[in-house]
């Protein structure tokens, strides 16, 4: 649904855009607000955020052009603007193109033509909305990837900058971590953006890299002073509680969840989130053992005796750190006899050390614990295998056992699925496909991935390793070469050279053309007409 607001000084003119768009609302066009003059405009804009403005130039107060600079400085992201006059100036048109607008009409509107307007600005908004998605979902994808590294123990100055880039976080800032932990149905992609939406909307945060998905139903949130659009009371199990609340866990497909916050941490970036991430899992383990607590912050928690004894426990350690090592070294190994024989080694020494329910739960849920990070830092989902195992524990489930074999062997055979081919032969097979389809309109990363059965992020980095060019970098690159190579050999018409190579918007082809070539399109088809 395209979201509108409509701006005029004239009442016939807003009346018959409301008769228009009403009776073309099949169409996806959504009227969420308007406004007689450009001053009362912009606060409807900032509080509606639409996707498209429709705006007369003449008014009184603040001009169509006057609004489109404020909301250009003052709103991110910019909605895309559409200029009504009543006079066919090209001035006008040329100042309003200028200032960002994507179209310009002359009053009395022409249905035909508003239809044709509207309709080309919902294909740039939605191509741009894919561009930005696909865009943000890598981001997503390499603060996962960063935060994989760190709590793995990799430790450098490139890492700690790739950190405060990423999160736009001030050296030595003040830092914590939320983990939002789900327990959900339905579509995967579906329910991530809604859940995205979500913890937005709930901490206020403005940076959408600092929340990403970690795997396996688990969201980070990195919160770090000074954060644009932080809430102060982000740290209160109450004010969570209370947003948590307001809200029906089916409408995000939620059947249940944790929040779990760790205290705050002022070291250095790296050492803050592996000192944070640390806090997280004791909670964690205190959730699996009292499942009934739901949102819980080490600050609190800490002063817990239930808390204590547990952590007391996991510092204790009951079982040697050699036998979780050898189930890791098992799954990311290419032998599944290994796998077996790692649990069965595990279990035993656990039934000939284990004292108590405590430490018996205590050892199991850390190697769940450990199956999961090892799943999540290559992009395997172990959900339902993971989730399956954890219930048997408590009740002392006989088959707990064959349990934690199966979760350990649904993420082998995962890691192991594209085995029968070299890595040479599987990185040349998707540049490959990327030749072959590179023009194709809704060709993205995740569509790969889903094509090869590989994380999103192994796709990226291939890429890059191949062709030294980030994924989107590379699908640009091949589509302004092809269309070279048709303005030499063809007599096309631009916007059928910019269709034929996989673009839906003129502006966004025309653009990267001249980034890539340092010319316009016109001017390289001028050298072969």
């Amino acid at each position: 649904m395209l979201r509108i607001v409509i701006v005029d000084d004239e009442p016939s003119v807003l009346e018959g855009l409301h008769i228009f768009l009403g009776t073309h609302k099949k169409n996806g066009y959504d009227i969420v607000g308007q406004a007689s003059d450009g001053k009362a405009a912009f606060p409807v804009i900032c509080r509606m955020r639409p996707d498209l403005v429709i705006c007369d130039i003449r008014m009184p107060g603040l001009t169509g052009l006057e609004l489109i600079e404020k909301v250009n400085s003052e709103i991110k992201p910019v909605p895309k603007f559409i200029m009504l006059s009543g006079y066919n100036d090209f001035a006008y048109a040329k100042k309003a193109m200028q200032s960002g607008a994507i179209g310009y009409m002359t009053k009395p509107l022409d249905p035909e033509e508003l239809e044709r307007e509207l309709a080309r600005a919902t294909e740039i908004i939605e191509n741009e909305n894919k561009i930005n998605r696909e865009n943000l979902e890598l981001i997503r994808y390499t603060a996962n990837q960063l935060y994989n590294d760190v709590i793995s123990g990799k430790r450098s100055d490139k890492l700690a900058r790739k950190a405060g880039f990423i999160f736009n976080m001030p050296e030595r800032a003040k830092m914590s971590i939320i983990r939002f932990i789900t327990i959900t149905g339905g579509n995967e992609q579906s329910r991530s953006n809604c859940i995205y939406d979500l913890l937005m909307s709930i901490t206020g945060i403005r940076n959408e890299n600092c929340i990403f998905y970690n795997g396996n139903g688990s969201y980070i949130i990195i919160i770090h002073e000074g954060m644009e659009g932080l809430d102060p009371k982000y740290s209160l199990t109450e004010s969570w509680s209370r947003r948590l609340g307001e809200i029906d866990p089916d409408d995000y497909g939620l059947q249940s969840y944790w929040v779990l916050m760790s205290g705050t941490c002022n070291g250095g970036i790296l050492e803050n989130i592996s000192e944070c991430t640390k806090q997280l899992d004791q909670l964690h383990m205190y959730c699996m053992l009292h499942p009934e607590n739901t949102i819980v912050s080490y600050d609190a928690m800490d002063k817990s005796s239930l808390f204590q004894k547990q952590a007391g426990t996991e510092k204790w350690r009951i079982l040697p750190d050699t036998l979780y090592d050898n189930v890791v070294d098992a799954i990311k190994g290419s032998d599944a006899d290994k796998v077996r024989s790692a649990i069965e080694d595990l279990f035993i020494e656990l039934y000939r050390t284990a004292r108590s329910d405590l430490v018996f739960s205590v050892c199991l849920y850390r190697l769940a614990d450990v199956v999961r990070k090892v799943a999540s830092s290559f992009g395997i989902e172990a959900g339902k295998d993971i989730m399956a195992f954890t219930a048997s524990i408590s009740i002392r489930n006989p088959n707990c056992k064959s349990l934690a074999l199966a979760m350990c062997s649904h993420v082998y055979e995962k890691l192991n699925s594209n085995n029968d081919k070299s890595l040479v032969m599987l990185e040349n097979e998707i540049i490959d496909y990327i030749k072959a389809d590179f023009a194709i309109k809704n060709l993205s990363i995740q569509l790969m991935a889903d094509h090869f059965s590989l994380p999103a992020i192994i796709i990226s980095k291939i890429v890059k390793k191949k062709t030294g060019r980030k994924f989107n970098d590379y699908i640009n690159y091949l589509r302004i070469e092809y269309a070279k190579m048709l303005f030499a050999s063809k007599e096309l018409k631009i916007t059928a050279v910019c269709d034929e190579v996989g673009y839906s918007d003129y502006g966004y082809f025309t653009k990267k053309f001249k980034e890539l070539t340092g010319i316009l399109p016109s001017e390289y088809k001028k050298k072969y007409t």
